[in-house]
């Protein structure tokens, strides 16, 4: 066939898009849990709150009912300035985004390495996808929010534990 060099090339791309993908989405997951925690917390805090004012309009103001409405509001206060500051769902977002793109390129590469197989396609052809791919990835790559080493970690764990099988035994 002579173009099994290529065939490895485009594998390569197609996993480092797995991994891509795969620490992107648990950056995301990670994001939207933290936004989802500190919603949770403004809530209850919120509600603590507003008995604590209720509490304190209705009977005589006393130094406890001050206190847990001076706490709760302070606690207010720096929960929903994080939450703001730290715009864990435009995080999220962004990474999802990330995420979709590594996705549709890892399944670009694996097309094409299916076409390449079954000898539809030239040489010539998969060598210009695989520079197509590449510019894609730079591009994907210019524009991705960072991630963590842990996201990174969890991915590889994740590919290992067998999260991502391809195998001609599962389709």
């Amino acid at each position: 066939m002579g173009n099994e060099n290529t065939i490895k090339e485009l594998e390569k791309i197609r996993i480092d898009c797995m991994y891509g993908k795969k620490k992107h989405y648990n950056a995301r997951d990670r994001y939207a849990k933290y936004h989802l925690r500190i919603g949770i917390a403004i809530v209850i805090v919120t509600a603590i709150m507003g008995t604590a004012v209720y509490y304190s309009i209705s009977k005589n103001e006393s130094l406890a009912a001050q206190i847990i409405t001076g706490v709760f509001t302070i606690a207010i206060t720096v929960l929903a300035t994080l939450q703001t500051y730290l715009n864990f769902e435009k995080r999220a977002l962004m990474h999802k985004i990330a995420a979709d793109r590594y996705l549709s390129a890892m399944k670009d590469a694996q097309l094409f390495i299916s076409y390449c197989k079954d000898g539809s396609k030239s040489m010539d052809q998969a060598q210009s996808e695989i520079g197509r791919l590449s510019k894609e990835i730079k591009e994907i790559q210019k524009d991705e929010p960072e991630t963590s080493e842990s996201d990174y970690k969890r991915a590889r764990a994740g590919v290992k534990d067998g999260e991502e099988r391809y195998a001609e035994e599962e389709t």
